[in-house]
C-alpha cells in the first residue's frame, strides 16, 4: 500500500487527501461493529476512537503521526522481523534539555511547515464542526500562496533553512537576549551585507518580520473592556462609546489642567503673538518655528581644529509628541570650519534670515493635501534654543564679566571673588515676604531690593543701536576694539534676528537648553561639597 502521502507537508493538497481517503477505506474494512476506529493523528495517536468522518477531519487538520508506519491498529499485519533503533542517551555526554542555544529552536526544520499547515487549517476548520468541507478555496486562507512559499524558500542558494525558520529563530533570539528593535535591525543588516546572494523576500527589519508573523495569525487584537469589568467592547459592542450594562464611558476624560505647559501653544508668548498678529493667527496652517544651533567636533577627540555648527528649525504646529522628534526637525544650515563662528554667526545666518523674511511678508505657495488646494503659507520664528555660551553668539550679549546676566541687564548684582565673579542677586527674584530675603546666612546682608525690570524688545533694540560695534570678520588687518572704547553694557553686536519685523515685539526671544546648565551646576555643587580641584 502506498504510504508516501504521510510525508506530504501540504495537507490541503489533493494527493494528501486521497491518501487520507484510502486510509479511511482500509481502516473501515477492519473496523469494530460500532464503526469506530482509532485516530492516528498527532494529537490522538491511536489513543482515542472516533467516527470515520471525525478521524478524516483530524488527519487533515492535525496530520497523521509519521511514526505510525505500520497500521497495526487498523488491520495491517505487524512484520515478523522489525529492526530496532539503537538507544542513544545524550545525557551521558553531559547534554541537558534546552542547554545553550539548541534549546531555543525546533530540533527538526520540518516542524515549522507543519505548524504553518495547522495554522492554515485552523482558518478553515473549527473545533466544533462535524463535517469536512468538500473543497477548499484558497480565498478561505488569507495569503496562502505567499505563506507556504516562504516556508519553502531558502534564505540564499544552498541554505539549509527557510525564510520562515530563519525569521522565527532571529525573533526568538531577540526576545531571549532582550535585544532592542534598533539593534535587531543592525544585526540583520550585517547579516545581509555578508551574504553574496539572498532571496528578495527575506524581511531584513523588525517591521517586516512582525508583518510576516501577523500573516501567520500570530498577531493580536486589542479589545477594550468596561472599567467595572461588565462587558467587552467587542463584536456587536465594538462601536459603542458606553458600557451596554452600566453605561459607563468607554474612554477616560482627559483635560489639561490650568497652568500646565504641555505645548508651546499653552504658553504666554504664543498667546501674545496671536493678539499682536491676528492675520497670522487667522490661518492655523501658518507655521511657527523654533531655531536651535550648537557646535561640535565631527572627529571627536581626534582633532580639535574642526568645528561643525548645524542650524536646526523645528515646526511647532505638530502635537507635543511629534514636534521635537528627529523626523520633523529640519537642518536649514550647516556651518563647517576650523573654529566656531562666534559673534560672526550673523554672516552665516544671512540666507536663513532672508528666507524667513520672505516667509513672513510674502509667504510661499503651498499645497494642502487635506483639501487638494494651494494656499499662501507664512512662517515666523518664535524663539531660539541654545546653551548659555551660544546665547552670547546669537543675541550679541556677552555672557561673562560683571554683567553676564542678560535678564538683569545693567542692574546685575555681581562681586569679584578672588579669581572669579560671583552673582549675588538671586534673592531679588523671591516674593517680597519670603523668609530667605531677611536671612544673613548667604552674604551677611538682608536683601530688600526688588527684581530687575524686564526690558521690552524695543528698549533692548534702543540700547543696541546707541553703540558702535566692530564689523564682522576675523581678517588679520582688522583692528580689535579696546576694552574702554565705546562700552555699551555687554552688547557686542546687533543680532541679525532683529531684521525680522516681529522680533522686537517678542517677550521670549531666547530659550536656554537646560541640559548643559543642569550638568554644570551639579558638577560644581558636588565639586564644592567634596573639595574637588577645579570644581569648587
Amino acid at each position: 500500500m502506498d504510504k508516501n502521502w504521510m510525508t506530504i507537508r501540504n495537507r490541503m493538497s489533493s494527493q494528501y487527501r486521497e491518501g487520507v481517503d484510502s486510509f479511511i477505506e482500509f481502516a473501515m474494512k477492519n473496523a469494530t461493529p460500532e464503526l469506530a476506529i482509532r485516530c492516528p493523528c498527532v494529537n490522538c495517536f491511536n489513543g482515542k476512537k472516533h467516527s470515520s468522518s471525525l478521524v478524516r477531519i483530524h488527519l487533515i487538520r492535525f496530520g497523521i503521526s509519521k511514526n505510525y508506519e505500520t497500521w497495526i491498529y487498523h488491520g495491517e499485519q505487524f512484520p515478523s522481523h522489525q529492526p530496532s533503533a539503537p538507544y542513544n542517551d545524550n545525557h551521558d555526554n553531559g547534554e541537558t534539555i534546552g542547554s545553550g542555544l539548541a534549546g531555543l529552536f525546533p530540533e527538526n526544520e520540518d516542524q515549522l511547515p507543519e505548524m504553518l499547515e495547522e495554522i492554515l487549517m485552523a482558518g478553515v476548520l473549527d473545533d466544533d464542526i462535524d463535517e469536512l468541507p468538500s473543497t477548499f478555496e484558497r480565498e478561505d486562507v488569507p495569503n496562502f500562496d505567499k505563506l507556504f512559499e516562504d516556508a519553502q524558500r531558502k534564505v540564499f542558494p544552498g541554505c539549509n533553512g527557510s525564510i520562515l525558520s530563519f525569521i522565527v529563530k532571529m525573533l526568538h533570539t531577540k526576545v531571549y537576549g532582550k535585544i532592542s528593535n534598533s539593534t535587531y535591525d543592525m544585526m540583520m543588516q550585517v547579516i545581509k551585507s555578508l551574504l553574496p546572494e539572498y532571496d528578495e523576500f527575506v524581511p531584513w527589519n523588525i517591521r517586516e518580520a512582525k508583518k510576516l508573523l501577523r500573516d501567520l495569525g500570530l498577531g493580536y487584537e486589542c479589545i477594550d473592556v468596561c472599567k467595572y469589568d461588565c462587558a467587552l467592547f467587542w463584536k456587536e459592542n465594538a462601536d459603542l462609546e458606553n458600557c451596554p450594562r452600566c453605561t459607563e464611558s468607554r474612554y477616560k476624560e482627559k483635560r489639561v489642567d490650568d497652568g500646565v505647559l504641555r505645548h508651546p501653544a499653552d504658553g504666554e508668548e504664543w498667546k501674545n503673538f496671536d493678539v499682536q498678529y491676528p492675520t497670522f493667527d487667522a490661518d492655523p496652517r501658518n507655521v511657527r518655528l523654533g531655531l536651535a544651533t550648537d557646535g561640535f567636533n565631527p572627529f571627536g577627540t581626534m582633532s580639535t581644529s574642526n568645528s561643525m555648527w548645524p542650524v536646526i528649525v523645528m515646526p511647532y504646529n505638530l502635537p507635543p509628541w511629534k514636534c521635537m522628534k528627529e523626523p520633523f526637525c529640519m537642518m536649514s544650515l550647516l556651518i563647517p570650519g576650523q573654529s566656531a563662528p562666534g559673534r560672526d554667526i550673523n554672516v552665516y545666518l544671512r540666507p536663513l534670515i532672508d528666507e524667513l523674511k520672505e516667509l513672513w511678508k510674502d509667504g510661499i505657495q503651498t499645497y494642502d493635501a487635506s483639501n487638494g488646494q494651494f494656499f499662501k503659507m507664512h512662517a515666523a520664528v518664535m524663539w531660539t534654543i541654545n546653551n548659555f555660551p551660544v546665547y552670547a553668539n546669537i543675541s550679541g550679549w556677552t555672557t561673562n564679566d560683571y554683567l553676564a546676566c542678560p535678564i538683569c541687564n545693567e542692574d546685575a548684582s555681581s562681586q569679584r571673588l578672588w579669581s572669579k565673579i560671583g552673582y549675588m542677586g538671586a534673592r531679588r527674584f523671591l516674593p517680597e515676604n519670603h523668609s530667605s530675603r531677611k536671612s544673613k546666612l548667604f552674604n551677611g546682608q538682608v536683601k530688600n531690593s526688588s527684581r530687575p525690570l524686564e526690558l521690552t524688545g524695543e528698549e533692548i533694540l534702543r540700547q543696541i543701536e546707541s553703540g558702535v560695534y566692530k564689523p564682522h570678520g576675523k581678517h588679520p588687518t582688522s583692528r580689535k576694539r579696546q576694552r574702554d572704547e565705546n562700552p555699551i553694557l555687554n552688547w557686542t553686536k546687533r543680532s541679525i534676528l532683529f531684521e525680522l519685523p516681529y522680533w522686537k515685539t517678542l517677550k521670549l526671544r531666547h530659550c536656554l537648553d537646560v541640559m548643559h546648565i543642569e550638568k554644570n551646576i551639579f558638577d560644581n555643587l558636588i565639586g564644592t561639597l567634596l573639595g574637588v580641584d577645579g570644581k569648587s
